[in-house]
């Protein structure tokens, strides 16, 4: 039994040796303890945690792209703008196939334009060239000119002292030049019919590579130059019907010179120029396609051509602004936890469109909070001082459309140790 006790003895002071520590491993076992200790606790002093509330995001410019849809159906008649074209507002991009020369109601435009205040004096300055193809415009031109002669002839008194037969003598002359001028039409569009002809020769011969573009320039430019000899003389045919009108009525004693009918033609007169400013609006906006702002013309895929056909509605170009006014952000918070959010507030945005571990975030501020709910969400708007540049330095393009995205709306900023001490308080309380 001796033998027995002996090896029980002995484990127990093994067991003794072993479950006792080293003296040295529990004094600096402590000490490393604590360091550890007082290190974290230093760092939860310094580091701050932020308390932020997630919210979608809809980045866009204030000054977005503008998409140029068609108004109609029509065939593309000249493209003035290809893809990437800079230009500025109210600058020519699209002309639709129309009866009238484009410059031409550009130029009536331009006139009209210089009349600043509406009244007789301005419009009787109103004189644009008589020569003019405005096509659809024409009948309104041409009644504004009878209501111009009209004022005029009463304003003048031009036939009050001239008797009866001096005015049947002057309708004479004025019939006999009407009827020179109506011949004179007949052989200028006869003229104008072989121009024609000519030029449609010469265009066929070119595209079976037998002629020049310089011959047909030059003969596009004739067949304009005998239009407007065409056109010219149309306005003197309606100059004199003008004037015979105005003979007969004051032969039949229709004195446009009394101030009752003087009067009646001031008022038409203004109603003529307002309806002819009228007619002229909706041809430009009919037939013409202008930029809206300015900036840079991007195609679609399927850009359009001279000669195409086009359906109403359809998309035909965007304008890019070239210059780009303020980006803004729409957000939606949750409305449980949105009381804490402030306008003022720093927020955090990761986009979609643009991976954050390689593009980084992009920091902005909380501008506007809605103070009303909708579907249990508070909407708030985000401005970025510093645009789009992102925490790696990079600077991100906001692209034709809004760019959507994941927000953190930085709330508080607090202490990782206060974080901390906040969620063991919450957990036993």
């Amino acid at each position: 039994m001796q033998p027995d006790k002996d090896i029980e003895i002995r484990s127990e002071e093994v067991q003794e040796i072993l479950g006792t520590p080293p003296s040295w491993l529990v004094r600096w076992g402590t000490t490393l303890a604590l360091a550890t200790l007082v290190i974290l606790g230093w760092i939860g002093f310094l580091i701050p945690y932020p308390d932020s509330i997630e919210a979608d995001i809809r980045v866009s410019s204030t000054d977005p792209p503008r998409k140029i849809l068609a108004e109609r159906s029509a065939f593309i008649s000249e493209l003035k703008a290809v893809n990437e074209d800079t230009v500025s507002a109210s600058e020519l991009l699209i002309v639709f196939e129309n009866k009238a020369n484009y410059a031409d109601v550009l130029t009536l435009e331009d006139h009209i334009i210089r009349v600043k205040d509406i009244n007789v004096p301005s419009i009787m300055a109103f004189r644009p060239p008589p020569n003019l193809i405005l096509g659809e415009l024409q009948d309104a031109y041409y009644a504004f000119m009878e209501k111009q002669e009209a004022y005029t002839s009463g304003r003048s008194g031009k036939f009050d002292n001239l008797t009866s037969s001096q005015l049947r003598d002057q309708l004479r002359k004025e019939q006999s030049a009407l009827e020179w001028e109506k011949k004179r039409k007949e052989s200028l569009e006869k003229q104008l019919a072989l121009v024609k002809n000519r030029f449609t020769r010469e265009q066929n011969l070119m595209s079976d590579n037998l002629s020049s573009i310089d011959k047909v320039h030059k003969l596009e430019e004739e067949v304009l130059t005998s239009e407007r000899m065409v056109q010219g003389s149309e306005s003197n045919i309606k100059t004199k019907q003008i004037e015979i009108q105005l003979i007969k009525g004051q032969i039949s004693s229709f004195r446009r010179g009394s101030d009752n009918n003087l009067d009646v033609a001031n008022r038409e007169l203004l109603e003529s120029f307002g309806n002819l400013r009228n007619r002229l609006e909706e041809w430009t906006k009919q037939y013409l396609v202008r930029a809206p702002v300015d900036g840079v013309v991007i195609l679609s895929n399927d850009a359009i051509t001279e000669k195409q056909y086009v359906s109403t509605d359809m998309e035909l170009m965007t304008i890019v602004p070239v210059k780009r006014k303020e980006i803004v952000g729409k957000g939606q918070v949750k409305l449980v936890g949105s009381g804490k959010v402030k306008v003022g507030n720093d927020v955090i945005v990761k986009f979609d469109s643009y991976p954050y571990e390689e593009f980084g975030v992009v920091r902005g501020v909380v501008s506007k909070k809605s103070k009303l709910a909708s579907d249990g969400e508070i909407s708030i708007e985000v401005t970025f001082p510093k645009g789009m540049l992102t925490s790696t330095g990079r600077v991100l393009e906001a692209g034709q459309n809004a760019m959507t995205g994941k927000a953190q709306v930085i709330t508080d900023r607090k202490k990782l140790i206060e974080w901390l001490f906040e969620k063991v308080r919450n957990t036993f309380i």
